[in-house]
């Protein structure tokens, strides 16, 4: 048998590479198969952040329509009260911060753009006196919302606070006169901290930009952005460009990929290609399945806990899903809810005009409530009317139209309002009763007081001689006695009748003022040997009167409670504080009076070293200063002076 050593070598050759190239082509089938899973994984990842960023970006804009209303409902308070005192804008504004995630603090900025008021005062300190036109995005909101009268965001800015953040200006106009702003400082890592669900920060990278400035990052270490799994998406709020940059981290790209790999692995049969492209739908399919179902649980957990209503109404008005914050507000089950209209829920007149809102928005295209908040009533299954909050916005899913309402109770906050109102109400009839009563009662107390003094004057006229010395001491103490309570009694009236009387205002030049003052006083300055020094004053709005009986309580109270040799007073405008200044090189006031030394009646040092008085200066120059709305405080250095600083509503200085 002869055997062709030469032919079946070649067949085994033939055979090798046959077997080879299916084994390459068997490879090459499988990696294929691996790719196009690998592919398919990302574009599933991909869309899952598509989907989380516009819910962040939903729930972004529909948190600010609350607050913005908020902002506004406290500029309008401002106008109709023509400027609330501190103390009830402090309280105002604290409940504002501690509703609102993100709103860092509230302020008032005055009508030179200078921050006064600020809300809370801890952390926020180093915005107290801020010239805010500084910066050319802040002072072009501060110009933009002053022209507009209407609210206004700036850009991006670095917070003077620290982090960045944006800032939302709502200007003042009483009686058509500007004065200043309520600022909203709102501090981006707190804003969008508050809207994320604790996957989102487990699972996925975050970026918010704005103007191209990194605005809040929360980003896997040595992670960078990845197009092929993450999603980019822009949207305007207010006027200011946004971008949200989304992308899973490692752990959520690397998940369950075994059955990947292993499919890789069969590289020897064709069969094992077939094999590979049956695994392939097989894990396409599981895939899908699972990210939808955790899409769906994510989206469902996100919006039932969340703490505003959300309801998301068709084209037509009806009903399509209502979490669990607007079922327990409305007090329906959402299966007695969804599929019916949304005026469900709207008593008379707003039930009547909604559906032709929509009807409206969608032929002409023209936004009455949709992309804005407003204040509206809703109603309860109990028959009950609530005042809510609500912010509308629109949306579109294969082509079909939806809106998404987000809806907040505020029941509780309208009463605190009303109550509040109504008590300060009654503190101001109260306030006047007694001034009134103060009045009055000084009044009446002096005719008796008179006949004391008389009478005690006629004792040591008749019967002089048998009193003696002892008894005539007595009478004449009496007589004096009499006539200081005589004087308490006409400070007290003089008090009552400043919280009385109406002011009247006038152009008021205080160098003028100032003049007339220390004419006045010349006498008791030479007696004392006292220098009184003064620079240019600004001119005010207010009554010339008073202004300088604010001056001249000061002034006296200069040389008065002073010690030195030569007694130097000085009178000037304080550029840095904003303030009028009486400077003097006095004895000094300890700062635990601070209060005290305000209070009617209440002197702090001996009548024999510093002479008579009845400790109501002080009281009289606060009133006065109080009645122009304006403050006053002391800084002091016992035993080196003291500087009374006063301001007068600063919207009414004017400088020279």
């Amino acid at each position: 048998m002869h055997i062709d050593v030469e032919s079946t070598g070649k067949r085994f050759k033939l055979s090798f590479i046959v077997v080879s190239i299916c084994v390459l082509l068997s490879m090459l089938a499988s990696l294929w198969v691996w790719q196009l899973a690998d592919n398919q994984e990302k574009h599933l990842i991909k869309l899952t952040a598509i989907a989380k960023s516009e819910l962040i970006e939903h729930q972004f804009i529909n948190s600010m329509p609350a607050i913005i209303s908020a902002l506004e409902r406290m500029r309008n308070r401002w106008v109709a009260r023509e400027g609330p005192p501190f103390e009830e804008w402090r309280l105002d504004a604290q409940d504002y911060v501690n509703d609102h995630a993100g709103l860092r603090a509230v302020e008032w900025v005055n009508s030179e753009y200078v921050v006064k008021w600020v809300v809370p005062l801890q952390g926020n300190e180093s915005a107290v006196d801020l010239d805010l036109s500084f910066e050319k995005n802040r002072l072009k909101a501060l110009e933009r919302a002053k022209v507009s009268k209407n609210f206004s965001l700036s850009k991006p800015v670095q917070l003077v606070q620290g982090g960045k953040g944006f800032l939302a200006y709502f200007p003042i106009y009483i009686r058509g006169r500007f004065d200043g702003f309520i600022l909203g400082v709102f501090d981006i890592s707190q804003l969008v901290d508050s809207l994320l669900p604790h996957e989102f920060i487990n699972d996925y990278n975050i970026e918010v930009l704005s103007e191209g400035s990194v605005m809040f990052s929360k980003v896997e270490a040595g992670m960078q952005y990845d197009e092929s799994t993450g999603f980019s998406h822009s949207f305007a709020l207010h006027g200011v460009n946004w971008e949200l940059l989304l992308w899973p981290k490692q752990s959520r790209v690397s998940v369950d990929d075994s059955d990947i790999h292993y499919i890789a692995l069969l590289n020897g049969l064709f069969v094992s290609f077939l094999a590979g492209i049956a695994s392939f739908y097989l894990i396409k399919s599981r895939m899908s399945e699972r990210i939808i179902s955790a899409q769906d649980a994510e989206y469902k957990a996100t919006l039932d806990n969340a703490i505003d209503g959300i309801i998301t109404i068709d084209a037509n008005g009806v009903i399509k899903s209502i979490n669990n914050s607007a079922v327990r507000m409305f007090g329906y089950e959402k299966e007695e809810s969804v599929g019916k209209n949304i005026n469900f829920f709207m008593p008379e007149p707003y039930k009547s005009e909604h559906d032709q809102y929509l009807i409206n928005y969608l032929t002409t295209g023209e936004k009455k409530i949709i992309g804005t908040g407003r204040q509206v009533k809703g109603l309860r299954k109990n028959g009950q009317i609530f005042p809510l909050d609500l912010g509308v916005t629109g949306f579109s899913v294969a082509g079909e139209q939806f809106f998404c309402g987000v809806v907040r109770d505020i029941s509780k906050q309208v009463a605190m309002d009303q109550e509040r109102e109504q008590l300060i109400e009654r503190l101001t009839k109260s306030n006047e009763e007694l001034d009134n009563f103060a009045y009055i009662a000084s009044h009446d107390l002096k005719e008796p007081l008179r006949a004391i003094q008389n009478h005690a004057g006629f004792l040591k006229e008749d019967y002089e001689t048998e009193l003696g010395e002892d008894g005539v001491y007595k009478l004449d103490r009496l007589v004096y006695l009499g006539s200081k309570m005589e004087q308490l009694i006409s400070n007290l009236m003089y008090f009552s009748r400043l919280g009385r009387e109406e002011q009247s205002s006038k152009q008021v030049n205080m160098d003028e003022a100032l003049s007339h003052v220390l004419e006045r006083l010349k006498e008791s300055l030479q007696e004392y040997n006292v220098e009184v020094l003064t620079e240019a004053l600004p001119n005010v709005v207010g009554n010339q009167t008073r202004l300088e009986e604010l001056l001249y309580n000061l002034i006296t109270n200069g040389y008065k409670y002073n010690l030195s040799e030569r007694k130097s007073i000085r009178v000037n405008y304080d550029l840095e504080r904003h303030a009028f200044c009486v400077r003097d090189n006095g004895i000094g006031i300890d700062a635990h009076f601070k209060t005290e030394v305000f209070r009617i009646f209440k002197r702090l040092n001996s009548n024999k070293k510093f002479g008579e008085g009845t400790g109501s200066g002080l009281t009289f120059a606060k009133k006065i200063v109080e009645q122009h709305k304006g403050k006053i405080w002391f800084e002091s250095e016992l035993g080196k002076g003291t500087s009374f600083y006063f301001t007068l509503k600063e919207s009414e200085v004017e400088n020279e």
